[in-house]
């Protein structure tokens, strides 16, 4: 939902004028432009997410300008920066006719080893065993192992997609290929990071779904993050008893609302998060995103409750963090005209006193632009304040921000966290630990975390 949402906003914001144009044209089918408009570019132009021609042609269903851009000599197998292919955005958009297209494309089979592992992947998170069937028809070993080392029988039983993995054993799947991943101890036994980021707990937390928005309560003890799964996002969770955490397990999914971005209360005693969910949790889901929580019961956590009136508008809310005094940053779109809802996002904080959320204040302009702001992570003692945002000097998609408060109250004027910690792919789902060490945070659909020693060598050099 949010994701897929973002995504394509941030893909527009980014773009050249004509990479709008040419993308939009492929899309629209409009072949005559499209020609004319190729007289001055390279066909094998790519969109800010490295997504060429045909990458848009596959997902927009074209056949004209799939079939054109074939004879114009497109590279078929061009790579996007997550190294997806057209064929994989054909099994991620179940465009069947336009895979089996692009396979009798291929000028030879190089790309069952280079891509079968990833393609299959792709399919066993679909769920899809008509693309798995195509797919080892067409060559692909049914055991062979992506970058991670995951081959698809323990990817299906990793999502616990219990009929593709009895598919794929029909199909000569071993079994004896499955790990069996198990994390213990603090942080879950990650060798820690320094000042480079590292993956957190591959095969575990970071697998091939997307995660996103995680946090750990004070103690370290309990581990909450969001999942995409195929479009619609859910909440899961992982404890830690006696020394080991437990299999990561869904505690907030609906058959239609979407659940993310989880964040706990200064006190713990509730989880916040944010949904396209009906006020009266029946209903088809909203059309735009409120901020809910649920509260910890002696059962377990209660139904969804919505954040009110003072934090909630007509508009998106997104992300939440506290400070130590209960204080909610979040961000919202409820400002911004009609034709920029999706561009201009904004962070806000409202004060928690006697119980109650008070009237929603927008920060100043040294954070808030008439880009992207949002995902914001505020330091319990509101020390510095870390966000999401698409600016023309960002490395990617979206990029990590950073304020410092100053002396006199005010934020300081954000930074760019660094090539570092930002790379060509989307950023986001900022949060530090409790005890001050770690900075976590969404990069490249995996959750990474690193060293808060960036936080003070940013803070030495803006000083």
């Amino acid at each position: 939902m949010k994701r897929i949402l973002i995504g394509i906003v941030l893909t527009l914001i980014t773009h050249s004028l004509l990479a709008q144009n040419i993308y939009r044209t492929a899309c629209q089918g409009n072949l005559a432009r499209l020609d004319s408009m190729l007289l001055n570019t390279s066909i094998n132009i790519k969109d800010n997410r490295g997504r060429s021609i045909l990458h848009w042609a596959v997902a927009c269903k074209k056949e004209q300008v799939f079939n054109f851009l074939i004879k114009k000599g497109i590279n078929i197998n061009g790579e996007d920066n997550q190294k997806k292919t057209p064929m994989h955005i054909a099994v991620q958009y179940d465009n069947k006719k336009y895979f089996d297209l692009l396979i009798q494309s291929q000028l030879n089979s190089n790309w069952i080893n280079k891509y079968g592992a990833s393609l299959i992947e792709l399919a066993v998170l679909k769920k899809d065993s008509t693309f798995i069937k195509k797919l080892i028809d067409n060559g692909v070993n049914v055991n062979s192992t992506n970058d991670r080392g995951s081959s698809a029988l323990e990817i299906s039983k990793r999502i616990k997609a219990k009929n593709i993995s009895q598919f794929l054993l029909r199909n000569g799947a071993n079994k004896n290929k499955v790990r069996a991943i198990k994390m213990k101890g603090k942080y879950m036994g990650q060798e820690k990071p320094g000042i480079m980021p590292k993956m957190f707990a591959p095969n575990f937390i970071s697998t091939e779904e997307y995660e996103f928005g995680s946090v750990f309560n004070a103690t370290t003890t309990e581990f909450y993050y969001g999942v995409d799964v195929n479009g619609k996002s859910e909440i899961r969770y992982s404890e830690l008893n006696e020394d080991n955490w437990s299999k990561p397990k869904t505690i907030l999914s609906h058959k239609r609302y979407s659940y993310n971005d989880p964040f706990l209360s200064p006190n713990e005693n509730r989880l916040y998060f944010i949904s396209n969910r009906a006020i009266d949790g029946l209903g088809e889901e909203k059309e735009d995103i409120d901020i809910w929580y649920v509260e910890r019961t002696e059962n377990g956590w209660s139904e969804p409750i919505n954040a009110g009136t003072k934090i909630n508008s007509s508009g998106n809310e997104y992300y939440i963090s506290f400070t130590n005094k209960g204080t909610m940053y979040f961000s919202s779109n409820k400002n911004a005209s009609k034709e920029r809802k999706g561009f201009d996002q904004d962070i806000y904080y409202s004060e928690f006193i006697d119980g109650k959320f008070q009237k929603a204040i927008s920060l100043g302009d040294s954070i808030n632009t008439i880009d992207y702001e949002a995902d914001v992570f505020i330091d319990p003692e509101e020390k510095y304040i870390i966000f999401c945002s698409t600016r023309s000097e960002g490395f990617g998609r979206g990029d990590l921000y950073i304020s410092f408060k100053n002396s006199n109250g005010t934020w300081s004027k954000s930074i760019n966290m660094g090539k570092a910690i930002n790379t060509k792919n989307h950023e986001l789902c900022p949060f530090v630990t409790a005890d001050g060490k770690y900075l976590f945070y969404t990069s490249n659909e995996d959750i990474y975390w690193v060293s808060t020693e960036v936080i003070k060598e940013i803070k030495e050099k803006s000083n």
